[in-house]
């Protein structure tokens, strides 16, 4: 049906008024703007480019929102920006009127959160400082934002409580609805934990302490968060019982409880009707009283089980859930008979697939070519005595591939690789491969990422692989990898971010165009034989370089004229 005029009108007068409403609206304070400079200055390279003085940080700098009315900051998003710091400056803390915050998955190398100004930061609702390697005790003034609605401040491995200590920091966070503290040490709380969350935040919906070092028994008193949508307290060293009642909350959407070896988890019943999505149990002593009611997991799509805990019944179950798209596989205790895994070729609608800890020396599992919509897959600690099942280089929508501590005598790395085409990111780690990397890796245009750490590749470095278009990191270490750096094609891929070939037995001078990576920020060459001159000059025109390490080789920097100073990385060293 036509649109009636009156309709017409009425949208003509929205649209008018919205038109106002942004003529009106009030321009960035200088005090805002002039603390964002301060802030950008604090950043390595040509970071934030749109922050530029003189023009509206409200209306014309990425990652800025303003108070429409008054012109002053209310959100400072720069997650993912890639900005790298030695701090967190103090003018941050002047932006007194912000309710969002996030520096989420920047590099601060380890900095330490200041003592002072987040209490500053009274209004603010939402603070993810995710990711950004940020070092030592959380500061008491964070725990002064009694407004805070999502805390996340995970992946910050030198992160840990102590003044405040986790019961005293938890104490004003009555509006929690989303805790992250995934890797920041929570040692030091015992089993109180969980205690604190139920006396402190009772309204909490999202918790996640994965690998906090946390370690005894979970206290009853968990079951009294009955809001929890997502539950994650992976890795850790959990003991006892879990509480069993958690499994009637028919709000949860995530459970994940894997790698706590001694956790008791016992499956008492699924009441019909509940909303799990990810059930994750590898790595815990699992029993299941009531296998049928596995049968109402209707809107599981991640399943995480110990195959040891698995009956025919339960498989049954398992392959009939209708929406199970990622499996996680694991088999504990290395003196446990291998269960066939055969059965999970059945399940052709796995986009995800992790097999842990198994023996295929007698097996090799080719039915992993039947599931070719697999995007990820990944095979950990697992012993194999004949080659990789080719079957894989048919897995033509691969995404990610991973093989981590795996034995293979002798194996070479497969030339089939170059069947998978958009492969983004590709591991081998700390697996006894031989042999070259096959030229046929030159396929995979797709490439964004390429490890392969302590895993006995030898040969020279295929030049197809330095010229893949959208390659931006390289991580060749601790192999035996042989020739001149030299010989590498000219010019290289441009993303080209990190560049580490160090510890194998690479020969000749480095490449001038390596120096001409202007995305460089990571360039480690320790422990070859590399000979040679290198121009501090070109070193300080890596702009974005933050770490450079050359030493434990046969080079010498030369200093020309003009050059003042060394740019800002980790490791220089100067080797004659």
């Amino acid at each position: 049906m036509a649109p009636t005029k009156e309709r017409l009108h009425s949208l003509m007068r929205l649209f008018i008024a919205c038109l106002l409403k942004l003529s009106t609206a009030a321009p960035c304070l200088p005090d805002q703007a002039s603390s964002l400079l301060q802030l950008k200055a604090s950043f390595i390279g040509d970071s934030l480019p749109s922050w530029q003085a003189g023009t509206d940080c409200c209306h014309h700098w990425e990652g800025v929102t303003c108070d429409v009315a008054l012109g002053r900051v209310i959100s400072l998003d720069l997650g993912e920006f890639d900005l790298t710091s030695s701090r967190l400056d103090p003018a941050l803390f002047n932006l007194t009127s912000l309710r969002n915050l996030s520096l989420a998955f920047n590099d601060f190398s380890g900095a330490l959160l200041p003592a002072s100004g987040f209490e500053r930061l009274m209004d603010i609702i939402h603070l993810n400082l995710s990711g950004p390697n940020f070092g030592f005790q959380i500061p008491i003034g964070i725990a002064c934002l009694k407004n805070l609605v999502t805390l996340d401040l995970s992946g910050n491995y030198d992160l840990y409580f102590e003044r405040p200590s986790f019961k005293t920091f938890m104490a004003n966070m009555s509006n929690l609805r989303e805790l992250y503290l995934d890797r920041v040490d929570l040692s030091s709380s015992g089993s109180t934990w969980s205690t604190v969350l139920a006396d402190s935040v009772p309204q909490l919906q999202v918790l996640s302490l994965f690998g906090c070092y946390i370690s005894g028994p979970i206290h009853p008193s968990f079951s009294r968060l009955r809001s929890l949508t997502t539950i994650n307290l992976g890795y850790n060293k959990f003991e006892g019982h879990f509480p069993t009642k958690i499994f009637q909350l028919k709000s949860l959407r995530t459970l994940d409880l894997s790698d706590n070896h001694m956790l008791s988890v016992r499956l008492t019943h699924f009441p019909a009707g509940n909303n799990l999505e990810t059930l994750n149990l590898a790595g815990t002593n699992f029993s299941c009283d009531m296998p049928s009611s596995f049968g109402n997991l209707e809107y599981v799509k991640t399943l995480g089980l110990n195959m040891m805990r698995i009956d025919d019944e339960l498989l049954y179950l398992i392959s009939k859930l209708p929406l199970l798209d990622d499996l996680r596989l694991r088999l504990m205790g290395s003196d446990l008979e291998n269960p066939g895994l055969s059965w999970v070729s059945n399940l052709t609608q796995l986009t995800d697939l992790m097999l842990d800890s198994y023996d295929f020396s007698k097996s090799v599992p080719t039915w992993i070519g039947k599931l070719t919509r697999l995007e990820s897959l990944t095979i950990v600690d697992c012993s194999f005595s004949m080659p990789i099942p080719y079957q894989i280089g048919n897995l033509t929508k691969l995404v990610e591939l991973e093989f981590l501590s795996c034995d293979f005598p002798e194996q070479r790395m497969p030339s089939w690789i170059g069947n998978l085409t958009k492969l983004v990111s590709f591991t081998i780690d700390d697996c006894n491969f031989s042999g070259p990397i096959p030229s046929t890796i030159g396929n995979l245009i797709q490439l964004e990422e390429l490890v392969v750490f302590s895993s006995h590749i030898s040969g020279k470095i295929p030049k197809s692989l330095f010229a893949l278009p959208a390659l931006q990191s390289l991580w060749l270490i601790d192999n035996q990898l042989i020739g001149w750096l030299e010989d590498i094609p000219a010019p290289l891929s441009s993303p080209l971010r990190e560049i580490d070939l160090s510890s194998n037995q690479l020969t000749g001078p480095i490449p001038k165009s390596f120096f001409q990576l202007t995305n460089l920020r990571r360039l480690d060459l320790d422990s070859n034989k590399l000979t040679g001159t290198v121009e501090l000059g070109s070193i300080w025109r890596l702009r974005n370089l933050t770490y450079l390490n050359l030493g434990n080789n046969m080079i010498s920097i030369t200093e020309k004229e003009g050059i003042l100073e060394m740019p800002s990385v980790s490791i220089c060293q100067k080797i004659n």
